[in-house]
């Protein structure tokens, strides 16, 4: 009794502290004050920080409209011009409720999200395994591993729990003496994690739902086959009643905006064969630091040392072999995911392309390296299971070697932040301010400059207005055209009447952006008759048009 409670409830909350703990230290100095130091410097953080916390607001307040986001008016989905982060908005709820910052909450489920995803992938690698130190091990390298320690500033890729789960209700729908409505059910929540997240995780979950079809084929065939089929239905409608919503969202916004990526475009952000020595570990750092300023890698998707030999002795072992069908699995994973990894540059890419539902959206192939690096964590279990079943004596010892080895490897330490600016107190002004459009001047008009927007959109976390800027994935033909007359507000007349025909009620002008023009740029606007000044700081200015 005791030793199954310990099972139960001890081993996997002591996993959860390992892993919550192995956060802290991966991303530190983070921890020390998550309410300030940031990534966003990395205009995508602060992109994921507005669209983060947009949806944990219309969860609340209108769920109905919750992929219509403030940005970009009038544009509808505008949520869906990049991924949808529901899932970290939704986690976001409580957080957000409580009082805390879009950067704070940012960085609380940037932590939740690689412990989570470790958790997971644990979870995953101790049912396939039976070795709970070989699931730390494959926890560990799912969660901190050269392209998630490099991708801080993209969350959605750190929420990667659903990719572990989707693998567990697989393979229990690959069992002919399982098939429960359980694991149909859980597929089912998996895609439903994976698709409300990020686009690119749910083409993931269609790759390794294809991937676990082709490597275990002949299980799926034997019966009993109504089983099988009950819980794929169970799964089905889940996956139905949660994304088909989302998904007609999207489908909505590509044919309005004729939204797709070429693959010349896709070429251009593949992967090369330097983006599989390319690590930001400190351990690598000399090493590394030629492979960036030579190959020009693409990505980081270096497993590590300790990983490669642990993955090899999965493969080799007697006990495991590409005689188990999990194993096979995990090989056929990091494969797929190396191939797809090198976008157009392999002719399979060309196929996935054109089959594969939303697979033109795709626009960095190199982040199919995510699946190189899930099948070589689950192989590395395989490895470390092995190990200790042949040293038994050793098997804790070997297990604690093997985590704090493939976690030491991984180490980037200290992570450069920078201190989040406060918002400029006008926007508490316009916050109280009835409802209306807000233009923020400049109006961005080189493609270069339009991730300069994402700053606006962080400040109006704060009031919640519709907003003529915005930065996402995709910029509407819109926005585009606004910027050739916004662009040169208030120096030509144009602008003014274009801010007549948008409907805009209220101008923030950022006077350090206009340098010596400042002082004329402030007398066209009081010239104009217009407007007049609703507050104003040393650096900003609110206007609200003249009734």
């Amino acid at each position: 009794m005791i030793d199954s409670l310990r099972g139960a409830i001890v081993r996997p909350l002591a996993a959860l502290i390992l892993f919550v703990a192995l956060a802290v230290a991966h991303t530190w100095p983070l921890a020390t004050a998550p309410a300030t130091l940031s990534r966003n410097d990395n205009k995508d953080t602060v992109l994921n920080a507005w669209a983060i916390a947009w949806v944990a607001h219309a969860l609340v307040t209108d769920p109905r409209h919750v992929l219509d986001g403030n940005i970009f008016h009038p544009e509808r989905h505008t949520i869906a011009f990049s991924d949808p982060v529901i899932v970290p908005g939704a986690l976001a709820v409580p957080i957000r409720a409580a009082g805390a910052g879009p950067v704070l909450t940012y960085n609380l489920l940037l932590l939740a999200g690689y412990a989570l995803s470790a958790w997971a992938m644990q979870w995953l690698a101790w049912r396939w395994t039976g070795d709970y130190g070989a699931s730390l091990v494959a926890g560990s390298l799912f969660a901190f591993n050269a392209h998630s320690l490099v991708s801080m500033g993209h969350i959605q890729a750190i929420h990667a729990y659903g990719l572990p789960l989707l693998l567990l209700g697989l393979d229990g729908l690959c069992r002919p003496d399982r098939r429960r409505l359980w694991d149909g059910l859980l597929v089912g929540a998996a895609t439903a994690l994976l698709a409300l997240t990020s686009g690119y995780l749910a083409i993931f979950g269609i790759v390794c739902g294809l991937t676990v079809v082709a490597a275990r084929w002949p299980e799926l065939r034997e019966p009993p086959l109504r089983p099988l089929i009950t819980a794929s239905l169970a799964g089905a409608v889940l996956i139905a009643v949660l994304v088909l919503p989302v998904l007609r969202a999207y489908r909505e916004m590509r044919q309005a905006q004729g939204f797709s990526r070429s693959l010349d475009l896709v070429a251009a952000m593949s992967a090369n064969g330097a983006a599989y020595a390319a690590t930001p570990a400190r351990v690598h750092e000399r090493w590394a630091r030629d492979v960036y300023q030579r190959a020009e890698p693409k990505d980081s998707l270096f497993p590590g040392i300790v990983a490669t030999l642990l993955a090899l002795a999965g493969v080799v072992s007697l006990e495991a072999g590409l005689r188990d069908p999990r194993v096979r699995v995990a090989v056929a994973l990091a494969i797929v995911g190396v191939v797809l990894s090198f976008g157009p540059a392999t002719p399979v890419y060309d196929v996935f392309y054109r089959a594969v539902p939303f697979a033109s959206s795709v626009r960095a192939a190199s982040r199919f390296g995510v699946l190189w690096l899930s099948g070589l964590a689950l192989l590395a279990a395989f490895g470390t299971a092995a190990l200790t079943r042949r040293w038994p004596r050793m098997a804790i010892v070997t297990s604690v070697l093997a985590v704090a080895a493939v976690n030491v490897e991984a180490f980037r330490g200290p992570v450069p932040y920078v201190r989040a600016p406060e918002p400029s107190p006008i926007y508490d002004t316009l916050a109280a301010l009835p409802p209306g459009v807000v233009a923020e001047m400049p109006f961005w008009w080189r493609p270069i400059d339009v991730p300069r927007n994402a700053n606006y959109m962080l400040d109006s976390t704060r009031h919640w207005k519709p907003l003529l800027n915005g930065y996402s994935g995709f910029t509407p033909e819109s926005y585009r055209k606004r910027a050739d007359i916004l662009w040169y507000f208030p120096f030509r007349a144009a602008s003014f009447a274009e801010l007549d025909r948008a409907g805009v009620s209220y101008v923030v002008l950022h006077l350090p952006e206009y340098g010596s023009q400042r002082r004329e740029a402030r007398e066209l606007i009081a010239a104009s008759g217009r407007w007049r000044i609703a507050a104003a700081s040393d650096d900003v200015v609110l206007y609200e048009r003249i009734r």
